[in-house]
């Protein structure tokens, strides 16, 4: 028995003994005073009325001493928590938080832990009843007036409403974040990403890097190792949905680098398994599926060992796209059906979107395959594009017009062809997709981009030849915003000169996409090289595009998967566009 113990119930017992003879002394003393003969009532009134609880007196001093004692076992159980939790045991750490919780009386205590309370469940992929931490500490913030405590919690609100798809009120959290901020550039760096991330889920990919880039700045002057690696993984994101998988490749292979780094055991493990699927998604999209397999089935151990729902259900859709790759469709619906159902449980919209994403892919090239008739792709197309519409993910929709356009065609209704067109077509203009030097789209196939200090996106033959001009008259600035580049500072390589681009018969077809890196413009060390010789295949023409192995002819597929129970859980799983997930939180 530790002293701690020993006092607790010494305490206990002391204080059920005066409180008895407290009682008695009361139940006579109130009838006498007129007070009643409850001591729950009465008595406090009574006793301090009469002066017995003034200070310097024996109950005055055993009460302080009583509360002293909770407090200094309820810090004690804090930092339990935090050791049971550095230790992969989760639930007895929030159990522990839980009860400390119960026993604290201080609302910096309290503030304190209904965060540690948030992060846990946020780990775990329950949004919602991180929300409902988050309220509880927008309460205490409002009663001690701390602008910092409000800044935290509404920047905890917008994380967790971004995971729950609402992006407009993750932004408007994201912004009164920013506004109760005192100085804390940690929390501005968090604030930072969560506003990058729901741009890139909107489809603001240059809004998106500069967001990124602020991160970034922000990690690298605090020196912050978990805030560089999440924006690594949001840069890997970025650019693998524009389809310059190099890039994508190399930031992945950066934040894994960094997540061996860390603690595994540690709160920043979330971002580990952050780094692995993303490693797992760019190995995939380079083709080499074994390798991406391995790192998909080791994030999902650490997220079933840690109890992480949300990467568990992002894992398994991963799983999916790796085995739609391999062309085994069987199992691939088998993975984005139970990516749905996790997703719909947890209120998780966007891991939800992704997997019915990954489905329709599947759907689409059965269709492609004439295994399938068109009923069924268009019935599931329909109902994603609610979906994303619901939320906001315009680039998906734009994609999933493209497959319903076909469908149409496909069926002979040119009216609907034409609409989806036209519409998929004002998307692009809403995205912003067009190369502010040649005009011509980008993101929409494979092929290399370059990002300027402005955050504005160009391809990368487009960004060389500007970034080559010497002359007075032909400034080297931005076609978009005008802003000067300033040249060799933001490249990781040099400049090919005139010559060198002839030898190789011009720098569009053997372009190297990362000579000119925006690990430059963010001041990346760009001797950092890939840890993995995965990556020593990324130029391979046949790899470019993102079906060519699944319209490949020489793989024969026999599907004996019913196509009706997928159908049922997407209908399932349909959001009304005109309710908000969010709404009633």
């Amino acid at each position: 028995m530790d002293l701690v113990t020993y006092w607790k119930i010494q305490t206990q017992l002391l204080y059920s003994y005066i409180f008895t003879d407290l009682c008695q002394l009361d139940e006579s003393f109130s009838r006498l005073a007129g007070y009643g003969s409850s001591p729950d009532v009465g008595s406090r009134s009574v006793w301090t009325s009469q002066a017995l609880l003034r200070s310097g007196s024996i109950i005055s001093c055993f009460l302080s001493c009583q509360q002293s004692l909770r407090q200094y076992i309820a810090k004690r159980k804090i930092e339990r928590g935090r050791r049971l939790y550095e230790q992969n045991n989760q639930t007895e750490a929030v159990r522990t938080w839980r009860s400390a919780l119960k026993g604290t009386s201080q609302r910096e205590d309290c503030f304190q832990l209904l965060g540690y309370l948030y992060q846990a469940h946020m780990d775990w992929g329950k949004f919602r009843e991180a929300i409902e931490f988050s309220h509880q500490q927008l309460g205490i913030s409002e009663e001690l007036d701390s602008p910092n405590m409000r800044a935290e919690t509404y920047l905890n609100l917008s994380r967790a409403h971004a995971s729950l798809g609402g992006l407009e009120r993750s932004l408007s959290y994201a912004r009164h974040s920013l506004y109760n901020e005192c100085g804390t550039k940690c929390r501005s760096g968090l604030v930072h990403l969560t506003v990058a991330r729901v741009y890139l889920e909107m489809g603001g990919f240059s809004r998106a890097l500069e967001g990124l880039q602020g991160a970034y700045k922000i990690a690298t002057a605090i020196g912050d190792p978990s805030l560089e690696l999440q924006v690594y993984v949001a840069l890997s994101e970025l650019f693998g949905r524009l389809q310059d998988y190099d890039k994508s490749a190399t930031y992945a292979s950066k934040a894994y680098d960094l997540s061996r780094s860390l603690q595994l055991g540690d709160l920043n493990s979330c971002h580990h398994r952050a780094a692995l699927l993303r490693m797992a998604v760019s190995l995939r999209k380079q083709g080499e599926l074994g390798d991406a397999q391995d790192y998909c089935k080791e994030a999902t151990k650490l997220s079933l060992i840690s109890g992480d729902q949300a990467t568990y259900t992002r894992s398994i859709r991963v799983m999916g796209d790796i085995y739609r790759k391999k062309m085994d469709m069987d199992r691939a619906f088998r993975q984005y059906e139970q990516a749905m159902g996790t997703s719909a449980s947890l209120g998780d919209r966007m891991a939800q979107m992704e997997a019915m994403d990954g489905a329709a892919r599947c759907l689409e090239t059965l269709r492609l395959q004439n295994k399938i008739c068109n009923c069924r792709p268009l019935e599931f197309n329909t109902r994603l594009l609610e979906v994303a519409s619901s939320i906001g993910a315009k680039f998906l929709v734009r994609r999933i017009r493209c497959r319903l356009a076909l469908i149409y065609r496909a069926l002979g209704d040119e009216d609907q062809y034409n609409n989806h067109f036209r519409l998929a077509n004002q998307t692009d203009a809403a995205l912003g997709l067009n190369c502010g030097a040649c005009g011509e789209l980008f993101g929409l196939r494979p092929e290399n981009l370059e990002a300027l200090p402005c955050s504005h996106i160009l391809h990368a033959r487009c960004a060389y030849e500007i970034l080559r001009r010497r002359e007075k008259n032909a400034p080297r600035s931005c076609p978009a915003c005008n802003k000067l580049v300033s040249s060799r500072t933001h490249l990781c390589g040099s400049v090919p000169t005139e010559s060198d681009s002839s030898d190789r018969g011009g720098a569009a077809s053997t372009f190297n996409g990362n000579a000119l890196s925006i690990d430059g413009l963010l001041g990346i060390s760009s001797d950092i090289l890939l840890p993995s010789a995965a990556f020593c295949h990324v130029n391979n023409p046949a790899l470019d595009t993102e079906n060519s192995t699944l319209l490949s002819p020489k793989v024969i597929y026999h599907s004996n998967l019913s196509l009706a129970s997928l159908s049922m859980r997407a209908s399932s799983l349909t959001i009304d566009s005109g309710q908000n997930v969010t709404s009633s939180v």
